[in-house]
């Protein structure tokens, strides 16, 4: 699908959409406390779409309604379930170790980037356990039974992999630690997922760089709403530094969500070239790249991460900000947005089927019309994205090919 966004200065009242990381986390709780209770303010994005695909993989029973989702108790168990992961990389590293907990075979399967983005960090753990992992470009076969004891965490990769084992440890046998190796990205993930498992008396002790678990625990059913979500909402509240007037309703002022940060390094790019790490915010990094690109530049560090992501985010900001005569260095954990004076777009952008890449391009509308190629890449995390704007003044034409 191709949008065309004219150029436009939004105004108006939006609602936050829920968080898809809490969405996950929630929704991954209710199927392991296997009784009656519900998650209201969803959001079915496709990553959404691909965790509920899973739960039924396990045998979980539910009823999707509108807005959310209820759970029924059931004792069916998939004796060797498939589970299709579609594009999103939550899924299938949050559910690897739960399956090792119920199966002694399972498959995950999903789209060829996210299979080829990896799972390097379970299998180094899973040697050590005697467990086999089998890869092909399109599926993963795990055998063997996930085990209690110490594991030692690379925390400089993905907070995904600790999510995983916070959620499988705490129903094997034994007792179980988690040390994180540092440093340690994206750690208010991690804080989300002990959030939730609190909410379902899930016990656990923190200390530094490592988490003690209980064995032999249960997960205690109970209702949750999701809150708003801030890593999307920033896309929108860009718009305000940008010339637009969007107020976003529905946010947790109080929340773990690390993503808020968005708030205070808004102001530092509208201010001056400054230097911003984004390693605990690095879904952040296409929006931050094109904010920055239509003010006065900066320098990111910590964007090490951006290459394993839907797409190389660094490397497609590039590509695409050319077109509007924005010159970008990329190197290893680093990128430099020069200060530029753009110029009409001199061909239509390209999403890189990847939904921040597309949500983030929307931003230059506030200076030119522009076209997006392969737009529907945000049904990903925020299906709606483009409905929203244009309940804030913004005309988008849709082309379906």
């Amino acid at each position: 699908m191709k949008v065309k966004i004219y150029k436009s200065t939004p105004k108006g009242v939006l609602n936050a959409p829920p968080s898809k990381s809490y969405s996950h986390r929630y929704l991954i709780a209710a199927m392991l406390a296997n009784n009656e209770s519900k998650i209201s303010n969803i959001y079915f994005s496709n990553d959404v779409l691909a965790t509920l695909d899973c739960l039924s993989s396990f045998g979980c029973a539910y009823k999707k309604d509108v807005d959310s989702v209820s759970f029924y108790k059931d004792e069916t168990l998939n004796s060797r379930p498939i589970f299709n992961c579609n594009e999103s990389g939550s899924t299938l590293r949050f559910m690897i170790p739960i399956a090792l907990t119920k199966y002694e075979e399972a498959t995950f399967t999903g789209s060829e980037k996210l299979i080829s983005r990896g799972i390097g960090v379970y299998e180094d753990l899973f040697i050590k356990q005697g467990i086999e992992v089998n890869k092909s470009k399109d599926s993963i076969v795990i055998k063997g039974k996930l085990k209690s004891g110490v594991y030692e965490v690379d925390g400089s990769i993905s907070s995904q992999f600790v999510t995983g084992l916070l959620y499988a440890l705490p129903l094997l046998d034994g007792d179980s630690e988690i040390k994180l190796l540092p440093p340690i990205n994206s750690k208010n993930y991690i804080d989300m997922t002990l959030d939730v498992l609190a909410k379902y008396q899930i016990k656990f002790e923190c200390k530094e760089n490592s988490i003690l678990i209980k064995g032999n625990q249960k997960y205690i059913a109970s209702n949750h709403e999701v809150e708003g979500d801030y890593s999307n909402t920033a896309f929108l509240d860009a718009f305000n530094y940008l010339g637009g007037d969007i107020k976003v309703d529905g946010l947790n002022k109080n929340s773990l969500q690390g993503d808020k940060i968005y708030i205070e390094y808004f102001k530092k790019l509208n201010k001056g070239n400054v230097t911003l790490d984004i390693s605990n915010c690095i879904d952040l990094g296409p929006v931050f790249m094109v904010f920055a690109a239509l003010k006065n530049g900066a320098r990111f560090i910590g964007t090490s991460r951006l290459k394993i992501k839907e797409s190389d985010r660094a490397l497609a900001i590039s590509q695409e900000l050319k077109k509007v005569h924005v010159k970008l260095d990329v190197f290893d954990d680093e990128v430099v947005v020069h200060k530029c004076n753009l110029s009409t777009p001199s061909e239509p952008f390209n999403s890189h089927n990847d939904h921040r890449i597309a949500m983030a391009l929307s931003l230059i509308s506030t200076l030119y019309d522009i076209e997006i190629m392969d737009a529907e890449a945000i049904n990903k995390s925020y299906p709606h994205y483009y409905e929203e704007l244009k309940k804030v003044g913004v005309k988008i034409d849709y082309e379906t090919r």
